[in-house]
């Protein structure tokens, strides 16, 4: 895989704390000559290497370490940016022994020749080697023809390795494909607003600064020559699961959970931490990982952190968050954690005591008003309302002034949809529409151009005020695609199911039904083979009912759609005994069940089906739940 050789303070402490190695810029200060060339005796000890077998590598690694360490310490601005803040950087990461830092900037800066000559000697040795001890990602830069190796070295992180992957493989590039960096640099930005997840913050930080663009840019070319496109990218020579945090409105309120991104070629893995193993699992088409196991608890993760290491994957959740950003995901059914704000999209935030002043101040600065949040089942944390934010230089201005960290504005032409008839919507499947109730997509000025967009790949005709209406196309009902610019919009359609006529034979229990009479009083829910539960809207009985039959409040039904993926309709009702009843055959697949979901088997777990049709098929689901809960949670009766 490429070779990024970085390093920065942080990494600093993890080698002395973990390998008692001794500090670096003291070891690499005392082989100095600080009365002449520094870099001499380092230059000296690599032309004896030359002569020899060359099987290690060149003795100039921790010089070049140090550079790449004053080249990640320039984010520091007190003396500004540039050349010269590099090489007072640099004279304070190798600390001289005599004088100050002052004193021999210009020394080191004179004689830095000498450091170029020791990064074309690394990297020749590594391209000698074919890629047995790594792929060079070393390259001349033809703006900064000096300090830019070990620059270009501090952008991009190994965390970042994935994503770039991820955006090589939907740019449709492959390794050694002829690219102009200029197109990369362009591409890579637009890719980002849109798939935001696992680029550090010093790279998304390069990509609009007009003074590191450049040092970026034939690193780009170099990471794309040397990338292997059978890997995903790593974090510590894994390749990266990112782990997000989903929130949900549920029947019983906010619930919390985890999402995993399928990494391509990985169906499963066994990722283990200090309290057990994480199981993730998912099929081919799969675009998220079903999670099992000793799955760390949210809240816990979000204070203190959180890494699990398997044989092809690894995750890390950092820790100290107290504010965060969330968008809503159709494939994971919520709102899901982003590092990207834009307009004309909802958001929600979750945000502890400590960071709601900063997000009262934010949302203030941006034009919106601030409504009472609400409690979710994290220890200490909040949720808002869903807002949208209509002003975008005005969003922009007031991220930069709220100090808000891994969340940034984008300016990315994003196709939204308007209208439609959205169908099951008390299951919160937003992308979902009425075949013949298409929605109407929406295009931002910027890409109204004949041509740029397209609908499952056929051009679409956009008019000038850019609403086009979707319907009377033709569609069929499943998935259809709308992409511009790099980006897409995913959207569903479906048939209608007409309701059965009260006077039709019920259907066996086994056969799936169209819709299904529960109480309005009581609880009432659907469970799934995964076993979630589904909410089930409730009516309100009209108001001339309850004024001209109030002894019959409570006690009428409903009817209501089943939907598809119904296994059981559980009613606990508020007088009488509680019914399970079967709506089709299926097999229990129980994975990680959130913590409202364990609340509910708790009061259903028990419940005797015996001498029914389905007993077996209800043991086994009570089973499968049983297994999911911590030894000691339920005891004998």
């Amino acid at each position: 895989m490429p070779v990024l050789f970085f390093i920065d303070e942080a990494e600093l402490l993890t080698l002395h704390d973990q390998e008692q190695v001794p500090e670096l810029r003291i070891a690499v200060s005392s082989v100095l000559a600080w009365h002449g060339n520094p870099y001499e005796p380092v230059s000296a000890r690599c032309r004896a290497w030359e002569r020899g077998t060359r099987q290690d590598p060149p003795p100039c690694l921790p010089l070049l370490a140090a550079t790449v360490l004053a080249a990640a310490n320039m984010r520091r601005t007190e003396l500004g940016p540039g050349a010269p803040a590099y090489y007072a950087r640099l004279a304070e990461v190798l600390q001289p022994p005599w004088g100050n830092g002052a004193q021999h900037k210009h020394r080191l800066q004179q004689h830095y020749d000498t450091v170029v000559e020791l990064w074309v000697c690394l990297d020749q040795w590594l391209r000698e080697k074919a890629g047995a001890r790594g792929l060079s990602t070393i390259k001349k830069n033809p703006t900064y023809t000096k300090i830019g190796y070990a620059q270009s070295q501090a952008l991009v992180r190994a965390s970042d390795h994935a994503a770039l992957t991820s955006f090589f493989r939907s740019a449709g590039l492959s390794p050694g494909q002829p690219v102009a960096g200029a197109t990369l640099l362009r591409d890579l930005a637009v890719w980002s607003t849109r798939h935001p997840q696992g680029l550090s913050q010093g790279l998304r930080r390069a990509l609009v600064s007009d003074s590191e663009r450049p040092l970026l840019e034939p690193l780009l070319v170099a990471l794309l020559e040397s990338w292997d496109a059978t890997t995903q990218g790593s974090l510590d020579g894994l390749r990266r699961v990112p782990l997000r945090v989903v929130v949900e409105d549920g029947w019983t309120g906010w619930e919390i959970r985890w999402h995993a991104d399928t990494v391509p070629g990985v169906e499963a893995d066994v990722l283990k931490h200090p309290n057990g193993e994480l199981n993730l699992a998912s099929g081919t088409e799969d675009q998220a990982y079903v999670l099992s196991g000793a799955i760390p608890e949210v809240a816990d993760a979000l204070q203190s952190g959180f890494t699990a290491r398997g044989q092809k994957t690894a995750v890390r959740v950092e820790s100290g968050r107290k504010l965060m950003a969330l968008r809503e995901d159709p494939v994971a059914g919520g709102w899901v954690e982003t590092d990207v704000l834009a307009v004309s999209e909802p958001y929600v935030f979750l945000f502890t005591p400590s960071g709601q002043r900063q997000l009262q101040a934010f949302l203030d600065d941006a034009g919106l008003r601030w409504y009472r949040p609400e409690a979710v089942p994290l220890p200490g944390w909040q949720i808002t309302p869903a807002m949208e934010f209509k002003d975008a230089p005005a969003l922009a201005e007031a991220l930069a002034r709220s100090g808000i960290q891994n969340v940034r504005h984008t300016t990315a032409n994003l196709l939204s949809l308007r209208n439609g008839l959205r169908v099951r919507p008390e299951w919160r499947q937003r992308s979902h529409f009425l075949l013949g109730g298409e929605p109407d997509l929406m295009v931002p000025k910027e890409l109204r151009k004949s041509g740029l967009v397209t609908l499952d790949g056929d051009q679409l005709d956009v008019p000038a005020e850019g609403l086009v209406e979707l319907r009377g196309r033709g569609l069929k009902p499943g998935r259809h695609v709308l992409a511009a610019d790099g980006t897409e919009l995913t959207f569903y359609l479906e048939r209608l199911i007409a309701p059965q006529s009260d006077r039709a034979t019920a259907p066996t229990p086994a056969e799936p039904v169209a819709t299904v009479v529960v109480p309005l009083a009581g609880d009432s829910r659907f469970l799934t083979a995964q076993g979630r539960f589904l909410t089930i809207p409730r009516a309100q009985e009209p108001a001339w009912w309850r004024e001209r039959a109030p002894d019959l409040c409570g006690g009428g039904a409903v009817r209501v759609p089943i939907p598809p993926t119904a296994v059981w309709l559980v009613t606990m009702p508020a007088s009488g005994a509680p019914s399970v009843k079967l709506l089709r055959r299926e097999e229990p697949d129980i994975g990680s069940l959130s913590r409202p979901a364990k609340e509910f088997w708790s009061k259903i777990v028990l419940f005797d089906q015996a001498g029914t049709s389905h007993a077996t098929l209800w043991r086994r689901y009570r089973e499968a739940v049983l297994s999911q809960f911590p030894r000691g949670g339920f005891g004998r009766v």
